[in-house]
């Protein structure tokens, strides 16, 4: 960083005065003039990127919103003067008094304009050169992917160009290797883990690419997004627990259902509305939410069963669904011929054992019922956690 260490010995106010007469009087100094006096050679602008705050990257608009300030070095050759002539180490003038390179942001998110402002200064010193230092909130459009999120790392950049002046008219290089980061105050949404720096001097004009690449902090989101949304789809289980003959099977569906609705309706409002990208979290919660409409399905054909008349015949395959779930096995029946028995015994309890066999192989409309709850409740186990394991390692590596 440019550091100013006055002169060791003092000047007086009319040293200063017939020195700014000097320059910009008696030598008719032109802005307007490239500072070169040989013009096929470039001018060499030095630059540096100070980052002071990321104060937001807005997801939904796309925009990340920076404080900065830049250091700009380079060589006026009408701007030198002697020392023995004007002992005047450093003079400080207004920035619209000199020439300044048309160093702009490019990737601009609303308007496009020159840096600094009107009541800024540049410094000069004797050898004729110049730093100045604009400070500025930068706000630079910024392409979001949201596949991960809350666990997602963004790469914003932020572009400069020297807009109207040809590479071989000015020509950039930096005095920094990257980002200076040692006044930078950090965010409590974001991190950021790197930063780099490209100058590209082949095109037309010269330009130097700021690249950040921010990591969310998600602690904020899985305690209030996450963790509820499995939390909800815990719920979504116990849909099947509940007893047909309750009557509040269907509006608890109904209930849990609505809730998944609305955590998808507060994460698409935080989030670019593209198609470029869709978060696994979305994913997930779409998942959730047609469980729970084929939950609302089953629990309404599973209640039209339960209600059916106890005189009706259950279907053949609706049988061989509960006796599944109860572990039934059809066991052939043997006499046994090993002991004579009284005729009388042999009638009174061969009758009772029939009519228990018989009573325990009638199947109710109530065990169909019972027997799908059995077999959802498993099934939507193992859903459960097969697509949430799934989608939580997936976005958070």
């Amino acid at each position: 960083m440019y550091s100013f260490v006055p002169s060791s010995d003092g000047y007086s106010s009319d040293q200063v005065k017939n020195l700014t007469k000097y320059l910009f009087e008696t030598n008719a100094y032109d802005k307007t003039l490239r500072p070169a006096t040989n013009q096929i050679s470039p001018t060499d602008l030095k630059v540096s990127f100070y980052l002071i705050g990321l104060n937001k990257l807005d997801e939904l608009e796309e925009k990340l919103t920076t404080t900065a300030f830049l250091t700009l070095e380079w060589k006026d050759e009408f701007l030198a003067w002697d020392l023995s002539m004007f002992p005047v180490q450093k003079l400080t003038v207004p920035q619209d008094k000199v020439w300044k390179p048309d160093f702009v942001l490019k990737n601009g998110f609303t308007e496009f304009k020159e840096l600094g402002a009107s009541f800024y200064n540049v410094i000069l010193s004797a050898d004729g050169t110049v730093f100045w230092k604009p400070y500025q909130v930068f706000e630079s459009q910024c392409s979001i992917d949201v596949t991960y999120f809350p666990f997602d790392t963004q790469t914003c950049e932020i572009q400069f160009t020297l807009w109207s002046h040809f590479r071989v008219q000015v020509m950039l290089s930096s005095s920094s290797s990257s980002v200076e980061m040692l006044r930078y105050k950090g965010n409590s949404i974001w991190d950021i883990i790197s930063t780099s720096q490209s100058i590209d001097n082949t095109g037309g004009n010269s330009e130097i690419t700021y690249t950040l690449t921010l990591k969310r902090k998600p602690t904020f989101y899985v305690s209030n997004t996450v963790i509820p949304i499995l939390f909800l789809g815990v719920l979504n289980l116990l849909v099947f627990v509940i007893p047909a003959d309750a009557g509040e099977k269907m509006s608890y569906a109904i209930t849990v259902a609505l809730g998944f609705i609305v955590f998808l309706t507060i994460i698409s409002s935080e989030l670019p509305a593209n198609s470029d990208s869709t978060p696994y979290l979305s994913t997930y919660l779409q998942i959730q939410i047609f469980l729970g409409g084929l939950a609302l399905v089953i629990s309404s054909i599973q209640l039209r069963l339960r209600h059916k008349p106890e005189d009706q015949p259950v279907y053949a395959f609706l049988q061989v669904l509960v006796k599944i779930t109860h572990c039934k096995k059809i066991k052939k029946r043997k006499m046994s011929v090993d002991r004579v028995k009284p005729l009388d015994d042999f009638k009174e309890k061969g009758l009772e054992k029939d009519e228990e066999n018989r009573e325990s192989d009638i199947i109710s409309w109530n065990d169909v019922s019972s027997a799908i709850d059995f077999l959802m409740f498993w099934f939507y186990v193992i859903i459960y956690c097969i697509s949430s394991v799934v989608i939580l390692t997936i976005i958070a590596n």
